[in-house]
C-alpha cells in the first residue's frame, strides 16, 4: 500500500461514515501493515508526509502494535529502538503546535511504552562493566529542550505522565504470567530511581505558582494559614495547561502501582475506602512534611471553580491514605493536624465546593478516606477537635442531605463517602477501651458523636420520605439496580441509629403509623407505597444491625430487642393488609385478634397477581434480616415474643416462622411471576433452610409437611417447564436463569427431607412418595424416547439426516424443557443428600430405570448448550462424595455403574458436542463461546476430577476387564486439551482453576498417563505449568508444584529401575529448556517475591536442580545474577553456591525435608545480607537531595511573573538513574524475572 491509498484508508475508518461492513474490511487492510518488513521506516513515513491527523494516530498506533508483539522476543536492534525515541522527540518538539490531541496522546504513549520495553538495555558501547549505563532510563535528559514555552513544557508533562502509566500499569500485551514478572521488575526499578524525584519536581513547580500568585494578590506567601475568601484566578490557557497537566503528573505519582501488583488505584475491584498508599521509607520526610498538604488546599482557596481544585483535592485523597506503618503516633498526629486544619478551612468557605460537582465529590472522598485510615482514639486529640466535628456536621446535613440543596443531582456516591465516613466513626465506639484510654474525662463528651449522630440518621430518613413525594430522579436511584445504592446507604444509617436507638425506633414508628394511617385512606397510593417502601427497607437494615454493640452508649440488647418488636408487629400488620388487598377483601378492624387471624390463616393465592411488587419486595428484605438476628442457630431474644405477643399473639418461633412460610409459599402461587419478586422469595426460602436449628423447626410446620407431599406444578406456577409464559411482561431474566432457581429450592426442600430420615424402611417409602411427580415425569419422558431411533446403532451418514426426525408425542422444545427441568430439579436434590442412605436411596431410584435417559437426551440436544449444560451439572453433583456419602454396599455394583454411564456421557459429549461447537461457534462471540464451550467444558473437567478424587471406585477393574470407560475419560481430557487454546485456559478463572485442580488429581492418581504422552501435548501441559507457576493463585501454585514434583519423582524413580519409557525420555530431553525456565523462575519467586507457600514450592525445585545440575552452576546461576550490581552479585552468588550443602542425588522424602530447610535458610540469608548491604551503605541518602532548594534558587523564583510557572532545568530535579539512590526495602527492591 501507498501513502495516498494509506490516507484515504484512514480517513474512511476514523472519519466516519460507511457501513460496518465496509469499515471491517478497511480494517482488516490496515492491520496487515504492521507485519511488513519495513513497517517502522514506513510508519515515519507516514507521519512525516501525513495530510490528515487520521494518518499520523494510524502510524504512532502501528509502531506501538509493531512493539507490543517484539517487546518479550526484541527483533529490532537498540540503534533502531533509540533511533526511533529520538525521532519521536524530535518530531514532538516541530509539531507539537500542530498536532490533534489524540495523535499526542498516542505518540506520548509510544515514547513510554520503547522507554519501559527497553528499560534494562544496556548501551552496546559500554566497555567498563562497572560503569554500566542503561540510555533508555536518562530520559529526563531528553526534556531539557522542552522548556522553552509553555505549550513544549506541557508536551515534557504529558511525556512523564505517559510514562508513569506505562510503568505502573500493565499493558495489554502482558497479560502472561512471564510478561507480567518482567513488568513488576520494572516497576519497582523506576519507583525506586525515579519517582520520589518526579513528584518532588512537579511539586516544587506548584509551590512556585501558588507563591507568584498570592504575592500578585498582595497575600501572605507562608503556607501556615489559607485565605479568608476564596479565589478564582484566571490564568491564561498556555498557562492554565501546564498547571493542570503538573497535578496530574503528581496525582500519577501518588497514584503509582509502588508494589508491582498490576492492579491500578483506580482499579473497580479494589473497595476505594480500602485502599493504602505503600510507599516506601524514602517518602518517610515528605509525608510528614506539612506544605505539602498546605499546598495543595492553596489551590481550592486561589483557583476555585475550576478542574485544578478536584486535582488537588485527588492529591490530598491519596496522602491521607499513606500506610500507618511508615509514621509514629506523633508524626501520624502532626499529619492529621494539618490534613483537619485544611478541612475545616475548607468547610468554612464551602462556596467553591458547593458550585463544581466534581469538586464536591473529591471532597467528600478525602473525608471519607480519613476515617479510613485514623481511628477515633486518634481523632479526637486533634486541635479543635469539637469545632472540626461541628463544622462537618452542619456541612453534612445543610447541604449533602438537603436533597434540593443543589443545582445539580447530588451523586450518590458523593452521599456514599460521607456517610462512610459518620458511620465508621460511630462503629469505633464498639472499642470503647481504647477511647477511654486516649481521653480524659468522660468520653461520651468527648467524641460529642452522641450529639450530632442521631441528628443526621433522623435528617437522612425525613429527607428522603419527603423528597419521594415528587422526586422521580431520587427514587430512580434508589430503588434500580436490585436496590443497592439504597442498601449501601442504610447499611451505613443503621449503623449510625443504634448510637440513639431509642430516639431512631421513635422516630420510626412515627413515620410508619402516618404513612400506614395515609395508605389506608388514599384512592391513588402510588408515592405512599414508594415511601413506604423506603421505610421498610430502613426498618429492616435497623434490625440488621442489632449485632453491633456500642458500650458506651447504646441500650443494653434486651431492651433493643424491644424496640424491634415494635417495628416488627408493624411489618407483620402491613403485611396482613397487603394479604387482604391481593385476595380483594375488605380491610377488617385492627384488633388483635383479628390481625392475628389474618396473619395466620392459610389463604389461597394459587392463580392470583400480587398488589404492589415493591412492598413484597421489601417485606421480604425485612424478613431476611429478621431472620439473620433472631431466628435459626444464631438466634438469642425472647423478649422481642413478649411484644409480638401482646400485639399479635405470637407466643414463640414457630408460629412466626410458620407466617413467614406462609408468605414466601403465597409468593410463589402468584400466577403472574416478576423476576426480582421470584428470585427473593426463592433466596429467603433456600436461607431459612441453612443451619440445624431452622431445619428441626422448619420440618414440624404443616406448610412443609403439605409441600413435601404435594410439590407438584399445579400448586406453584413457577415450577412449570413453560413457566417462560408465566412471567411479567416486563421480564428480563433469561430462561435459563429462570430454571436455575428450580435447583436452589428443590436443595432446600431436600435438606428438610434428609432431617426426616430416621435410617429405617420408612425411609425408602418416604424418599418414593417424595419422587412420585419425578417419576411420572421420567416414565413420560421413557415414552418419548421410544419413538426416537436407537442412535448408537446409527452410521455417521444415518445420523447426520436426523436432523429431520420430529416425534408425535412431544416437540422438541417441550421435551427440551421437561429434560431441564427435571435435572435441575434433582441436582438441587441430590446436593441436599448428605448421607450415605439419602444418596443411595436417590440411586437407586435413577438407576437403572432413569439414568440412561439423561444420555439419550444428550445425544439428541447434543447442540442446544441449555440442555447439556444443566445436564452436565448435574452428573458433577452425582459423583460428588461429599461428606463419604458415595459408600456404596461391598456387594452392589453401584460406584462402577455410576462411573460407567459418566464416562459414556462424557464420551457423548466429546464426539458429538465438542466436535458441533468447534465447528460451529465462532471464537468472536465471546458471550455464546462461553456459554456454548467452555462452561460446558469446566463442567466436564469437574465430572472427572470428582471421579478420580471421589475414592469409590477402582479403576484397575476397568483395564482387568478389557472395560473402556476409563480409558474413554482420559481421552475426552485429551480432547478438551486440544480443543481449547493456552491463552483461553489462563484467562477464564474457572477454566483456569479448573484445569489445575484436575491436572494435580491426575498426577496423583495417574502419573504414567501424562508423562507419557506425546510431544506436543505434554508440552502443552508443561507450558501451562510454566505459566501457572507465575500466577498470583496460590492454588494454582501448590497444583502445579505437585504436578512436577510428582513427574519429576516418577523419572528419577523410572531411571533408577531401568524402565522408563521412551516416550518419557523424549518429553523430559524435548523440554528441558522449559524445565530450566521454570527453575529460574521459581528461584527468582524465593529470593525476591514473598513466596508464601516455599514449602510447596522445594519440592519440585529440588528435582529441577538435579534434572538441570550441569547447567544448575553455569548457565542458569548466570541467568539468576544478571542485570544485579556486583555487591550483589556476590551475595546471590554465594547463597547459591551453599545451596546443595549436605543434598543427596535423590529424590527421597528425607532428602526432600532436608532440602526445604536449606531453602528456608538460603531466602533468609539473602535478605539479611541485601538489607545489611543497603543501610549500611553511606551513598544511600535520601533523593530529597538532588532538589536545589537555595536561597538563591528562591529568590531568582520570586522574580518570575506571576502567570508563568517556574522554569527548572528537569535534568536538575530528576536525577539520571546513576546519581539516583532511595532506601527500599530489598524484597521489592530486587524484583526480578
Amino acid at each position: 500500500m501507498d501513502a495516498l491509498e494509506i490516507e484515504h484508508l484512514c480517513s474512511q475508518l476514523y472519519g466516519g461514515g460507511g457501513n460496518s461492513e465496509q469499515l471491517r474490511t478497511v480494517s482488516q487492510r490496515l492491520e496487515t501493515f504492521v507485519s511488513q518488513a519495513n513497517c517502522l521506516s514506513q510508519c515515519r513515513v507516514l507521519l512525516d508526509r501525513a495530510l490528515t491527523p487520521y494518518t499520523q494516530f494510524f502510524g504512532a498506533t502501528t509502531l506501538i502494535k509493531y512493539f507490543n508483539r517484539s517487546s518479550n522476543q526484541p527483533i529490532t536492534s537498540f540503534t533502531e529502538r533509540f533511533e526511533l525515541r529520538t525521532y519521536i522527540l524530535e518530531y514532538l518538539y516541530k509539531h507539537n503546535r500542530s498536532l490533534a490531541p489524540f495523535v499526542l496522546a498516542e505518540l506520548a504513549k509510544l515514547y513510554a511504552r520503547l522507554t519501559k520495553n527497553s528499560w534494562f538495555d544496556l548501551s552496546p558501547n559500554t566497555s567498563n562493566l562497572n560503569k554500566e549505563t542503561y540510555p533508555f532510563q536518562t530520559f529526563t535528559d531528553d526534556l531539557l529542550k522542552f522548556q522553552n514555552d509553555p505549550l513544549h513544557f506541557s508536551v515534557a508533562l504529558q511525556l512523564l505522565i505517559a510514562i508513569l502509566s506505562e510503568m505502573s500499569v500493565p499493558n495489554d500485551e502482558e497479560t502472561s504470567a512471564r510478561a507480567f514478572s518482567k513488568h513488576r521488575k520494572i516497576c519497582i526499578s523506576f519507583r525506586d530511581t525515579k519517582l520520589l524525584d518526579i513528584y518532588l519536581f512537579a511539586c516544587q513547580y506548584l509551590r512556585d505558582v501558588i507563591v507568584n500568585q498570592k504575592k500578585a494578590l498582595g497575600l501572605s506567601t507562608e503556607f501556615s494559614s489559607y485565605p479568608k475568601t476564596v479565589t478564582n484566578v484566571q490564568l491564561q490557557a498556555d498557562y492554565y495547561l501546564v498547571v493542570e497537566k503538573l497535578l496530574s503528573l503528581a496525582l500519577a505519582c501518588l497514584t503509582y502501582d509502588f508494589l508491582g501488583t498490576g492492579s491500578s488505584i483506580h482499579d473497580v475491584d479494589i473497595s476505594d475506602e480500602n485502599q493504602t498508599l505503600q510507599v516506601p521509607l524514602a517518602w518517610h520526610d515528605h509525608v510528614v512534611d506539612g506544605s505539602f498538604y498546605q499546598l495543595f488546599f492553596s489551590y481550592y482557596f486561589l483557583f476555585s471553580n475550576s478542574s485544578l481544585v478536584s486535582l488537588a483535592i485527588s492529591c490530598l485523597v491519596q496522602l491521607a491514605s499513606v500506610r500507618r506503618s511508615l509514621l509514629n503516633t506523633n508524626e501520624r498526629l502532626t499529619v492529621l493536624n494539618h490534613m483537619t486544619f485544611g478541612i475545616r478551612s475548607v468547610l468554612e468557605q464551602a462556596a467553591g465546593l458547593l458550585a463544581d460537582e466534581k469538586s464536591l465529590h473529591e471532597f467528600c472522598r478525602l473525608i471519607a478516606r480519613l476515617k479510613s485510615n485514623t481511628q477515633l482514639h486518634e481523632l479526637i486529640r486533634i486541635d479543635n477537635y469539637p469545632l472540626f466535628i461541628e463544622t462537618l456536621f452542619r456541612f453534612t446535613t445543610d447541604h449533602l442531605l438537603n436533597v434540593h440543596r443543589h443545582q445539580y443531582h447530588l451523586s450518590p456516591n458523593t452521599l456514599h463517602y460521607i456517610l462512610s465516613f459518620w458511620s465508621k466513626i460511630v462503629a469505633f465506639l464498639s472499642h470503647s477501651s481504647k477511647l477511654s484510654e486516649s481521653s480524659s474525662g468522660d468520653s461520651s463528651t468527648s467524641h460529642l458523636l452522641d450529639i450530632y449522630v442521631p441528628q443526621i440518621v433522623c435528617y437522612y430518613v425525613q429527607s428522603r420520605l419527603d423528597a419521594l413525594n415528587n422526586d422521580e430522579t431520587l427514587y430512580t436511584e434508589l430503588f434500580d439496580n436490585d436496590q443497592t445504592i439504597l442498601q449501601q446507604q442504610l447499611e451505613m444509617i443503621s449503623i449510625m441509629s443504634r448510637l440513639d436507638y431509642n430516639k431512631t425506633c421513635a422516630l420510626l414508628c412515627t413515620c410508619f403509623d402516618d404513612l400506614a394511617q395515609q395508605y389506608q385512606q388514599a384512592t391513588n397510593s402510588e408515592t405512599i407505597e414508594r415511601r413506604f417502601t423506603f421505610l421498610i427497607y430502613v426498618l429492616g437494615c435497623v434490625i440488621g444491625a442489632r449485632g453491633i454493640t456500642l458500650t458506651s452508649l447504646s441500650l443494653p440488647t434486651d431492651d433493643q430487642d424491644l424496640f424491634d418488636g415494635e417495628l416488627v408487629v408493624r411489618v407483620l400488620q402491613l403485611m396482613t393488609f397487603i394479604q387482604q388487598k391481593t385476595a380483594g377483601e375488605t380491610q377488617n378492624n385492627s384488633n388483635k385478634n383479628s390481625i392475628n387471624t389474618a396473619i395466620t390463616t392459610t389463604t389461597d393465592k394459587i392463580g392470583s397477581t400480587p398488589y404492589s411488587e415493591r412492598l413484597e419486595l421489601a417485606v421480604l428484605f425485612f424478613f431476611e434480616q429478621f431472620r439473620r438476628q433472631y431466628i435459626g442457630d444464631h438466634g438469642r431474644s425472647n423478649k422481642i415474643y413478649q411484644i409480638l405477643f401482646k400485639h399479635l399473639g405470637i407466643a414463640d418461633e414457630e408460629q412466626l416462622l410458620s407466617i413467614f412460610i406462609k408468605k414466601l409459599f403465597t409468593n410463589l402461587q402468584y400466577s403472574v411471576i416478576t423476576d426480582k419478586l421470584i428470585e427473593r422469595t426463592v433466596g429467603c426460602f433456600s436461607d431459612l433452610s441453612q443451619g440445624y436449628q431452622s431445619v428441626r423447626k422448619l420440618v414440624k410446620l404443616d406448610p412443609i409437611q403439605y409441600f413435601i407431599n404435594n410439590h407438584v406444578q399445579d400448586l406453584f406456577p413457577f415450577l412449570h417447564h413453560t413457566s417462560a409464559t408465566k412471567r411479567s411482561n416486563n421480564s428480563n431474566i433469561s430462561i435459563s436463569s429462570w430454571s436455575r432457581l428450580r435447583t436452589t429450592f428443590y436443595a432446600a426442600i431436600g435438606r428438610m427431607l434428609m432431617h426426616e430420615f430416621r435410617y429405617d424402611e420408612d425411609d425408602d417409602e418416604r424418599i418414593e412418595a417424595f419422587m412420585t411427580p419425578f417419576t411420572n415425569q421420567c416414565n413420560r419422558l421413557v415414552q418419548i424416547f421410544k419413538e426416537f431411533p436407537d442412535f448408537t446403532a446409527l452410521n455417521a451418514a444415518q445420523l447426520a439426516n436426523m436432523g429431520q426426525f420430529t416425534p408425535t408425542l412431544a416437540s422438541l422444545d417441550e421435551i427440551q424443557s421437561l429434560v431441564i427441568g427435571i435435572v435441575r430439579d434433582l441436582r438441587g436434590l441430590c446436593s441436599a443428600f448428605v448421607s450415605k442412605q439419602a444418596y443411595t436411596s436417590l440411586f437407586d431410584w435413577l438407576y437403572p430405570s432413569y439414568l440412561p435417559l439423561f444420555l439419550k437426551a444428550l445425544y439428541i440436544f447434543y447442540d442446544r448448550s441449555d440442555v447439556y449444560n444443566p445436564l452436565l451439572k448435574f452428573f458433577h453433583e452425582l459423583t460428588l462424595n461429599r461428606q463419604e456419602r458415595l459408600a456404596f454396599d461391598s456387594i452392589k455394583p453401584g460406584a462402577y455403574l455410576l462411573f460407567r454411564e459418566t464416562s459414556n456421557l462424557l464420551y457423548i459429549f466429546q464426539t458429538k458436542t465438542i466436535a458441533h461447537v468447534n465447528i460451529t461457534i465462532p471464537e468472536t462471540d465471546g458471550t455464546l463461546y462461553y456459554k456454548s464451550k467452555l462452561k460446558p467444558i469446566i463442567t466436564c473437567l469437574r465430572i472427572i476430577r470428582a471421579c478420580l478424587i471421589g475414592n469409590y471406585v477402582n479403576f484397575g477393574v476397568f483395564h482387568l476387564y478389557s472395560d473402556p470407560c476409563f480409558d474413554n475419560c482420559l481421552q475426552v481430557f485429551l480432547s478438551i486439551l486440544t480443543s481449547v487454546k493456552q491463552k483461553d485456559l489462563l484467562s477464564y478463572p474457572k477454566l483456569t482453576i479448573a484445569y489445575f485442580t484436575l491436572i494435580e488429581t491426575l498426577a496423583l492418581v495417574q502419573i504414567d498417563f501424562l508423562a507419557n504422552l506425546n510431544i506436543p501435548l505434554f508440552g502443552y501441559i508443561l507450558e501451562t505449568i510454566n505459566e501457572g507457576f507465575l500466577s498470583p493463585e496460590q492454588t494454582i501454585q501448590n497444583s502445579c508444584c505437585i504436578f512436577l514434583d510428582t513427574f519429576l519423582s516418577y523419572v528419577f524413580r523410572s531411571v533408577k529401575k531401568n524402565t522408563a519409557p521412551a516416550s518419557l525420555m523424549a518429553n523430559v530431553s524435548e523440554y528441558g529448556n522449559v524445565f530450566r525456565q521454570i527453575l529460574v523462575n521459581l528461584l527468582n519467586g524465593i529470593i525476591f517475591a514473598e513466596c508464601k507457600n516455599i514449602y510447596a514450592v522445594s519440592k519440585p525445585l529440588l528435582g529441577l536442580i538435579l534434572l538441570n545440575e550441569n547447567q544448575f552452576f553455569t548457565e542458569i546461576k548466570q541467568q539468576l545474577l544478571y542485570g544485579h550490581t556486583q555487591a550483589k552479585q556476590a551475595v546471590l552468588s554465594t547463597a547459591l553456591d551453599k545451596l546443595m550443602n549436605g543434598i543427596d542425588r535423590t529424590l527421597t522424602q528425607v532428602n526432600k525435608e532436608h532440602f526445604t530447610q536449606n531453602i528456608t535458610q538460603f531466602r533468609n540469608d539473602i535478605q539479611d545480607s541485601l538489607r545489611g548491604m543497603m543501610f549500611n551503605n553511606p551513598d544511600n541518602t535520601s533523593s530529597a537531595s538532588s532538589i536545589p532548594l537555595s536561597s538563591s534558587f528562591l529568590s531568582s523564583a520570586s522574580t518570575i511573573a506571576a502567570n508563568v510557572p517556574v522554569t527548572i532545568a528537569i535534568s536538575t530535579l530528576i536525577p539520571s538513574s546513576s546519581s539516583s539512590s532511595s532506601t527500599t526495602a530489598p524484597v521489592e527492591e530486587l524484583m526480578t524475572l
